[in-house]
């Protein structure tokens, strides 16, 4: 008897991942460029895009990626809702986010977070 994956499986993909600096929890979270350039498209001449993920409890949070105007190095950096999220889920400096898409056809963009922790001499990576 073979076993097929079904419609109904839940897909995810991770988009990036990123261990958060000093600057990610206290002022902007800087997006990686390479998946800002295959995942997001702004308006040609717009500096800014809201979009929402949903994380682990189903809650929808509204961030904006915001570039710089030189185009050889925006430098995307998540401004609006981002800090409201830091403070929310309690973020740290050593956390880390992991940026998904969900379902089988790519239906909705998650947020992940997870803490390392260190347990007898090894670390590991736990749910937030």
């Amino acid at each position: 008897m073979h076993m097929q994956s079904s419609e109904s499986e839940p897909v995810m993909r991770k988009l990036c991942s990123k261990i958060l600096t000093a600057t990610d929890v206290g002022v902007r979270f800087s997006f990686p460029t390479a998946t800002m350039r295959e995942h997001f498209k702004l308006l040609e001449g717009s500096q800014s895009l809201d979009f929402q993920v949903m994380d682990k409890y189903s809650k929808v949070w509204t961030f904006r990626l915001y570039t710089r105007k030189n185009d050889g190095h925006p430098k995307p950096v998540l401004t609006k809702g981002w800090l409201d999220f830091v403070k929310r889920m309690g973020l740290k400096v050593g956390d880390k986010v992991i940026f998904v898409l969900h379902g089988n056809h790519n239906d909705h963009l998650g947020i992940l977070v997870k803490r390392n922790i260190k347990l007898l001499g090894s670390e590991h990576w736990a749910d937030l």
